[in-house]
Parts: C-alpha cells; structure tokens; sequence
C-alpha cells in the first residue's frame, strides 16, 4: 500500500480548511458574546451595533488568526495545511465583501 502525495496533501488542504472554520466559528461566538454583554450593560439596541460592526469587518478580524496559522504553517514545513487557512480565508472574504456590496448598494 503506498501513499499518494497528492491525496495526503488534499488532505492536508481540507483540513487546514476546517481548522479555518473552527477558527471562524470561535471568532463568530465572541463577536456575539461581546455584542450581548454589552447589550446587557448598556441596554436598548446597544448589541446590534457591536453585531453589525463586528460581522461587517470580519474579513479583517480573521487577520488576526489567519497571518499567525500562515506563518506557522510556512514554519513548520506543511504548506497543504497553509493552502487551505489562504483557500477559506480568500472565500470568506470574497463572501464577506459580497455582502457588505450587497448592504450597502440597496440589492
């Protein structure tokens, strides 16, 4: 049984994808967890702000996970994984400024 590089580095890909997305997820909870405590220290509609702000620039929030993960990946020698934190980081921000065109242009 040998073991196909191209396989293994798919892998490697899809994984550090889902890392990404375990990332994002994490990211997504505090963005809310932050937004509710605030609503519940100030009150009213306090909460949307930090919720709209936080969502709306989120493709620069995950710059704070997603240029260290790169960066340890190149380090460490596993560029399939590295491949996959640039993949899902390109698509959430292609999807994140799609829709912040789509906000702010009236579709």
């Amino acid at each position: 049984m040998t073991n196909n590089p191209d396989q293994n580095e798919i892998a490697q890909i899809v994984g550090g994808f889902m890392l990404l997305m375990a990332f994002h997820s994490i990211a997504a909870t505090l963005i809310f967890a932050l937004g509710f405590g605030i609503g519940m220290l100030m009150g009213g509609y306090s909460f949307l702000t930090i919720w709209v702000v936080g969502s709306m620039g989120f493709l620069f929030w995950q710059l704070l996970y997603v240029i260290p993960l790169v960066l340890r990946f190149k380090r460490r020698r596993r560029f399939g994984m590295m491949k996959g934190v640039i993949v899902g980081a390109t698509i959430t921000a292609l999807v994140n400024g799609a829709c912040f065109v789509a906000a702010f242009a009236g579709f």
